[in-house]
């Protein structure tokens, strides 16, 4: 008699490095882990990293990793970069490739 069983693994998820940096320059580290998700934001929304208003250029972010930043308030907003250099597209609009890095920094104007 022979038997076959089936082992169930988890699914094999993609991930990327994303980085957060505060107006005192410190720095945290995140991997973040995605499926179906296309964009940068997306993934970023879903995994609760950052959050904003969606506007006619698209999701404005106002808030990452729990610090909320207001230009018209404190002058301050946070700037999206990839691979260290300030991002030409929109953090919902970016979409992943693999080996970038991507990255929040909150900037005084």
């Amino acid at each position: 008699c022979k038997e076959s069983f089936h082992v169930s693994l988890p699914p094999v998820g993609k991930s990327f490095e994303f980085q957060v940096v505060e107006l005192d320059g410190t720095k945290k580290e995140f991997e973040v882990k995605y499926d179906t998700e296309k964009t940068v934001g997306e993934a970023l929304v879903n995994e609760g990293l950052i959050s904003g208003e969606n506007g006619q250029y698209g999701l404005m972010v106002d808030t990452v990793d729990g610090q909320k930043y207001d230009y018209n308030e404190d002058g301050a907003y946070w700037a999206f970069n990839i691979n260290g250099e300030y991002a030409m597209t929109g953090v919902d609009s970016t979409p992943i490739k693999d080996g970038e890095v991507y990255s929040f920094v909150a900037t005084k104007a």
